[in-house]
């Protein structure tokens, strides 16, 4: 059981984390400590090994009405530290904050289209357009299921529709590899319900101070390879450098004084695609024979550049400073999504614990994510998130 003691009181925002085999008696005992069912703003992210569908239906019981951003996940972080097997929640209460929900359903009809009918109805839920929105005001939150297949889709329908806003978000995950997709369990949830293929957005109106958070730390190398063959829609890279991929990549890891990989050890080691002179991690999510399945697409002719482990521990630790001083020195708040390779490679590493204090440091809630939302891309090794600080003067 968690302990249900929020180590960083704060009378508008509460935090918790049930451990429970059963779902519903799980949200009932969060339901208990957060104590706020007229709340703002809810955020939840319930382990995957949880009935999803009956997660989300004693949430949207318990907290009738609230506007929710919430999602399965293959390990939760909140007060009780980094967990696997739990619900992670937080809620919001200020009258200097209010939230739209919106749904992008069925994105396999039309990625953008649903994108962009969610951001729509976030926004007329807090009596705006898309384009009224304030960049000052107003920032989004996106959640969209790892498994679907339209996360890069989701991602520029959603930042496309408001494009002067800030947007980042994460990706629902469940315990089986990225690649595989059998009986998957990851989900979102709205209306009561866990969708599969669709996504969801929040769009917040705050009066409190806010930074996004945008963290990456590994290092490029010297190495660069050429994708020769590709499946983006599957996520698959069956050639690099003509070579089979699994063979070159071992080959890459060899020069760099690594052993032979495997889905954890390849988690330190990554690729990187540029783009406008800056690279954006795709993480290798899984090993299949010898293909790569990686996280985000990845199209036949890419340069790819390999990159290395660098500082976890500290980039995270400068990453939240910046977001501290840039809401006035006190994090009041910190919804995150943080890459499942993170996590991998803290285990490999040895930083797991150190990580994990990081987060329990600060009053966050947030989840090991299949991808992360950065403006309109889908990015991998990331972390990213949304900062509160107190009320502006």
């Amino acid at each position: 059981m968690g302990s249900g003691v929020d180590p960083i009181a704060d009378p508008i925002v509460r935090r918790a984390c049930a451990v429970a085999g059963e779902p519903r008696r799980a949200v009932a005992e969060l339901a208990e400590r957060l104590a706020s069912p007229a709340a703002s703003f809810l955020v939840a992210f319930a382990s995957a090994r949880l009935d999803p569908d009956v997660v989300a239906e004693a949430l949207a019981a318990a907290f009738p009405g609230v506007p929710m951003l919430g999602g399965t996940s293959y390990g939760e972080l909140g007060p009780d530290g980094d967990l696997q097997g739990s619900i992670a929640a937080m809620a919001i209460t200020s009258p200097g904050l209010r939230a739209g929900v919106g749904l992008a359903a069925e994105l396999a009809s039309s990625a953008l289209r649903a994108s962009r009918a969610a951001v729509t109805e976030a926004a007329a839920a807090l009596g705006h357009t898309p384009e009224q929105l304030d960049p000052s005001r107003h920032v989004g939150l996106a959640l969209v299921d790892g498994k679907s297949g339209y996360e890069e889709s989701f991602c520029l329908g959603t930042a496309a529709t408001a494009p002067q806003l800030r947007f980042v978000g994460g990706s629902a995950s469940d315990e089986e590899p990225r690649g595989r997709h059998d009986a998957p369990r990851a989900r979102v949830f709205a209306r009561g319900r866990a969708w599969r293929n669709a996504g969801v957005v929040a769009l917040l109106e705050t009066d409190l101070p806010f930074a996004v958070i945008e963290s990456e730390h590994m290092v490029p190398t010297a190495d660069r390879v050429v994708v020769t063959a590709a499946d983006p829609e599957h996520r698959r890279v069956q050639e690099l450098d003509g070579k089979p991929a699994r063979l070159r990549y071992t080959e890459l890891l060899a020069a760099h004084g690594a052993p032979a990989p495997d889905p954890v050890l390849a988690s330190s080691f990554p690729f990187a695609l540029y783009v406008g002179g800056r690279p954006y991690v795709r993480s290798i999510a899984d090993l299949d024979g010898d293909a790569l399945v990686f996280a985000s697409a990845v199209d036949p002719g890419a340069v790819l550049r390999l990159m290395r482990p660098g500082d976890l521990v500290g980039t995270t630790a400068r990453a939240l400073d910046v977001a501290a001083a840039e809401v006035g020195g006190a994090l009041r708040a910190v919804i995150a999504f943080s890459c499942l390779g993170r996590h991998r490679e803290s285990t490999t590493t040895g930083t797991r614990a150190a990580l994990a204090a990081l987060y329990t440091g600060v009053p966050l809630v947030g989840f090991h994510s299949f991808g992360e939302q950065v403006g309109p891309l889908l990015v991998n090794h990331t972390l990213t998130g949304l900062a509160l600080g107190g009320s502006r003067a």
